[in-house]
């Protein structure tokens, strides 16, 4: 009996401990910063929007992000004088409402059903595309340090961005709540975030930009010499000379029509931005038009047929107008 009833103490210790560890370890373990970013990660591969919402405060996070991303875009455009910055800002504070209600629809939709629909969310896939958002790319968490007062944290998330081309580590803020559960509340560092991508973007178009132009007019000056030599050659001469119209013919076919297929060429080898992709697309058009125009107007020399002329001079016409296109497109680009 005696040792039945040691026995019996020995369980009711063993039950009592394991009961008090147990509650100890779904307490500790559940109402850390770090419980809530796994528990949000698998929510959103889950499709579980009531947990997502138990542990991210979204209406925080978006109130907050956008004004740092408005700043982040404004103040990476180094060009802006503080009033132009000063009229984004307040024109962005504008329509700051219907943009957040908009977001907030395209997340819950995300969450709930892991598809973005931009026909449902035209302006937040503008958003996302003009500053690059869309573009990233979950990485991992890291580190979570504790803030002095143990009721707010911050998280290192890991993301990675091809703007930027490596790791970006975004400071995801957690705050503690009266019940104890940790909620995302915000992102500490997501302006600086949005900077550099933004910067990264115009620092490629930059580029891009300050090789077309180098292209462009060491070109201009090679086809300028070469107009100026047909029309020499045309004033000291007649159009009813074989001898004239031979050495015109040589101008166009081996001058400057080659010239137009070096330039294509050339353009043809730059990487383009997404931004210029436009400007990069008139531009090749225009070359194929000067070339088809060139090749045009030797024939002209050898066939002397009014049809074969109208279509070269048609075809240089289109190439003026898409120039001025172009010319009004890179006055934006520039802004």
């Amino acid at each position: 009996m005696e040792t039945k009833f040691k026995v019996g103490i020995c369980a009711g210790i063993l039950i009592v401990v394991a009961t008090v560890f147990g509650w100890y370890y779904f307490v500790k373990s559940t109402k850390t910063p770090e419980y809530t970013l796994e528990v949000v990660q698998k929510s959103i591969a889950a499709h579980d929007k009531e947990t997502f919402y138990e542990y991210v405060d979204i209406d925080k996070i978006l109130e907050t992000s956008y004004g740092a991303m408005i700043e982040g875009v404004t103040d990476s455009h180094q060009a802006l004088t503080n009033d132009a910055r000063d009229a984004i800002k307040s024109f962005t504070e504008m329509i700051k409402t219907p943009i957040l209600v908009t977001l907030k629809a395209t997340i819950d939709s995300y969450v709930g059903t892991g598809n973005f629909i931009e026909e449902d969310s035209a302006g937040v896939a503008d958003i996302l595309k003009r500053t690059g958002l869309n573009k990233t790319e979950f990485r991992g968490t890291g580190a979570v340090e504790l803030a002095q007062n143990d009721l707010q944290a911050l998280a290192d998330i890991k993301v990675y961005h091809p703007e930027i081309g490596r790791e970006f580590t975004l400071k995801f803020i957690l705050t503690k709540t009266e019940s104890g559960i940790w909620k995302i509340t915000g992102i500490k560092n997501f302006g600086d975030f949005t900077s550099q991508i933004v910067q990264s973007k115009r620092g490629k178009i930059s580029e891009y930009l300050s090789k077309y132009n180098e292209i462009n007019s060491r070109h201009d000056t090679i086809i300028k010499g070469a107009e100026k030599k047909y029309s020499s050659i045309l004033s000291a001469g007649s159009l009813a000379n074989t001898n004239t119209r031979a050495k015109l013919k040589a101008v166009m076919s081996d001058e400057i029509k080659i010239d137009w297929e070096r330039r294509k060429q050339e353009l043809s080898n730059l990487t383009v931005p997404k931004e210029a992709e436009t400007l990069q697309r008139l531009m090749i058009k225009i070359c194929d038009l000067q070339i088809d125009y060139a090749a045009g107007y030797a024939l002209w020399m050898d066939d002397k047929l009014a049809a074969t002329v109208k279509s070269a001079d048609e075809k240089h016409r289109q190439a003026q107008t898409l120039l001025t296109e172009v010319t009004a497109l890179l006055r934006r680009m520039n802004e």
